[in-house]
């Protein structure tokens, strides 16, 4: 009964719905609604016929959302558009800026002949004498020929005319190459800018104020103190013209270092010397940087290795001269090694500019039946890699992998191994690894020469660092450890010098060395002469130092063997490397029966060292025999195809110092030796700075906070 009272039956809920609401309006509970009658609208051509005509049909009942009315002005006469014999007429200029985006107004494309009549890219020593005007207009006639091209390029695929493309390509090939060449010479003025801003802050002629004159002339040369500090800046001259200079006015009367040879190891030297403040003279008897190690043209070549008949000129059917850039030495920098840590380092990076190598290839086998494959450079190539069969990948995996675990201060990561008297070969056996296995990874891996590695006691923390450098290189731009400068390796000189120069360094080339003066047994100075000028100056200068190459000083060095190298023009990639636009081929010694590998080194045009379609490959080796030097490099030579040209000459002889150099202060490079790479060359910098500083060569944060020398 409590719970009637309180919850009303469903008869009284019937009536209480029933009954009107003061709060709501009534509602019509007809089987047919009569609102039809108040909803009336304009019912258009093929409206819908609703049951009611509800205007809230289909309507939420909670956001009154839902279907509308279309909107239609389907009664409503349409306009007619205006006969196109009625409209006025539109003038138009018949040169419209739109037609630049065609070559013919009569075809949207030309015909393929027509297309390849075109000339090659500008080269970046042709641009450096034009001035910024004309790099900015030939910057934006490029930009609109590259227009041209895209505009032909789109309408041959929409009317599917089937021609052409390959034509196109090489046109905008050569476009392309401009514009890389006009920022490569704007990079340059920009650096050569900063770096005469650095000058101009620390010369007192200069005013970089805004205030006053901006230079003020001293007569400080008349003095013949300060005259004798004067220096003089000869690089950088592509025609090396010298102005007329006098020896009492240029050439200082002592200097802190003298350097002989602009090869690589010497400019590094010069370079980093003269950043720690040395002051240094800097002097080679050729009018290149180089030496050694410098690149020249095509000319330069046949006239070195006298490959052709007095009285003709063979250079002149393979194009400019000026676009052949040979390297002397065929070498390749490691990504991760030394030599990229120096340029990085000193930032002579900021006057180069490198491009990956395609890729590291070996060879297994010897003859016809010889294969070559690429070194993997990620998981993905090891699988497919045909140097190893299945199993022999699993044990391979598991030896790099621990490569990269291992720490030489951590004997729990040395795998029982005892490293102060193991051997590489004990490790490789360790791991079962087969003898092909081991072969590639010696010496296309951790680069060495011979087999004599693997019984050297102690050895392997070596063999183990050089193959983490290695994969480090690899990891550091992916698929090759290697990178090669533009137009060649005789541009990393000349960045040292350059180097050298902004912080002080005085440049010498033309000059030849008469005499080295002594003190007793010790060298204070020389004696020499710059030619190429009117008249020759002869002059002499002391140094507390003398660095030299080998050929300066031929009673100071003993040959210790020979390298052969033959220098190869051709016209096709390499076979067996995917058309590669460079590429390194190791042949290791075992695989063709020698003491030493035989290296390919192979750039092309897509390194501006060569016109395009054509390839140089060096192969080398250290000489073995005294005589038919060509047999032992004809397993190379037999892997680059048919040869264009080839340049061969005889035994190159390597030196190396009979003494340190403490005693008499001479201290002498190495020459280069055969390998692939200047790890070797960087280790004898390092060496020689040692002996001459007294302590280690640290190149890391070199600059950081050292001001730049005044003139």
């Amino acid at each position: 009964m409590a719970s009637a009272a309180i919850r009303p039956s469903m008869g009284a809920l019937g009536r209480i719905s029933s009954a009107p609401s003061p709060l709501r309006p009534l509602t019509q509970t007809a089987s047919l609604s009569t609102t039809a009658a108040l909803l009336k609208r304009h019912k258009y051509r093929g409206a819908r016929d609703n049951k009611d005509h509800s205007k809230h049909r289909g309507e939420s009942a909670i956001r009154r959302t839902g279907t509308r009315w279309r909107l239609s002005m389907s009664d409503e006469p349409l306009p007619q558009p205006v006969p196109r014999s009625e409209l006025p007429a539109i003038e138009t200029d018949p040169d419209h800026g739109l037609w630049e985006f065609f070559a013919n107004r009569k075809t949207v494309a030309q015909p393929p002949a027509e297309e390849a009549k075109h000339g090659r890219g500008w080269t970046a020593e042709e641009l450096r004498y034009k001035s910024w005007d004309d790099l900015h207009r030939l910057w934006w006639v490029c930009v609109k020929e590259r227009n041209r091209i895209a505009t032909a390029t789109w309408e041959r695929n929409k009317s599917g005319l089937g021609f052409g493309d390959s034509e196109s390509k090489n046109r905008d090939h050569e476009v392309r190459r401009t514009m890389r060449a006009i920022k490569h010479v704007l990079t340059e003025r920009f650096y050569a800018w900063e770096d005469a801003v650095k000058l101009a802050e620390k010369d007192p002629e200069v005013n970089l104020t805004g205030n006053g004159p901006a230079f003020t002339p001293s007569n400080y040369l008349e003095h013949s103190d300060a005259a004798s500090e004067a220096s003089f800046l000869l690089c950088f001259r592509s025609n090396h013209q010298r102005p007329n200079l006098t020896m009492a006015e240029e050439i200082a009367p002592e200097y802190d270092v003298i350097v002989l040879g602009t090869g690589l190891t010497e400019c590094v030297l010069s370079g980093v010397l003269s950043v720690k403040g040395k002051k240094v003279l800097h002097i080679d008897r050729n009018d290149h940087y180089g030496g050694e190690s410098a690149s020249v043209n095509l000319e330069a070549l046949f006239k070195k290795y006298g490959n052709y008949a007095q009285g003709s000129e063979p250079w002149k059917q393979y194009g400019r001269l000026n676009d052949w850039n040979i390297d002397l030495v065929p070498k390749f920098l490691m990504s991760s090694g030394e030599l990229t840590n120096i340029l990085v380092s000193t930032d002579v990076t900021r006057y180069l500019e490198f491009k990956l190598v395609a890729g590291s290839y070996v060879q297994q086998g010897a003859g016809p039946k010889a294969t070559v494959a690429k070194v993997p450079s990620d998981a993905a190539e090891a699988l497919r890699s045909p140097l190893m069969g299945i199993f022999e990948k699993r044990r391979m995996k598991s030896f790099i992998e621990w490569v990269g675990q291992f720490d030489p201060k951590d004997p729990a990561t040395h795998k029982g191994f005892d490293m102060s008297s193991c051997t590489m070969k004990d490790v490789y056996d360790k791991f079962g690894l087969e003898a092909t296995t081991k072969d590639f990874i010696g010496h296309a891996m951790a680069l060495y020469q011979t087999d004599a590695y693997l019984d050297v006691k102690g050895g392997a923390p070596e063999a183990i660092e050089r193959l983490r450098l290695y994969g480090n290189s690899v990891a550091r731009y992916g698929k090759s450890p290697y990178i090669y400068p533009l137009y060649g390796l005789g541009e990393l000189p000349q960045g040292f010098a350059r180097l050298s120069a902004i912080y002080g360094g005085t440049y010498m080339l033309n000059t030849s060395v008469e005499e080295i003066v002594y003190e007793g047994d010790t060298a204070v100075g020389i004696k020499a002469t710059m030619r190429g000028i009117e008249p020759e100056m002869k002059f002499e200068t002391k140094a507390k130092t003398i660095i030299g190459d080998p050929s300066y000083f031929p009673g100071k060095v003993r040959v210790v063997g020979h390298v052969l190298r033959a220098i190869c023009i051709l016209k096709h990639p390499i076979a067996s490397t995917s058309d590669s636009d460079s590429c390194q081929i190791i042949i290791p010694q075992s695989q063709v029966g020698r003491k030493n590998d035989i290296y390919i080194a192979c750039v092309s045009s897509a390194h501006n060292v060569c016109p395009k379609g054509y390839w140089i490959a060096i192969v080398s080796t250290i000489a073995e025999t005294s005589a038919n030097h060509h047999l032992e490099l004809a397993p190379g030579i037999e892997r680059l195809g048919k040869i264009e040209e080839q340049f061969m000459g005889p035994p190159i002889p390597l030196y190396e110092p009979i003494e340190d150099g403490t005693k008499d202060h001479i201290y002498i490079s190495k020459s280069y030796d055969a390998s692939s790479h200047f790890e070797t060359a960087t280790d004898d910098v390092r060496d020689i700075y040692r002996r001459l500083a007294g302590e280690e060569l640290v190149v890391e944060g070199l600059r950081e906070g050292i001001q730049v020398a005044a003139d």
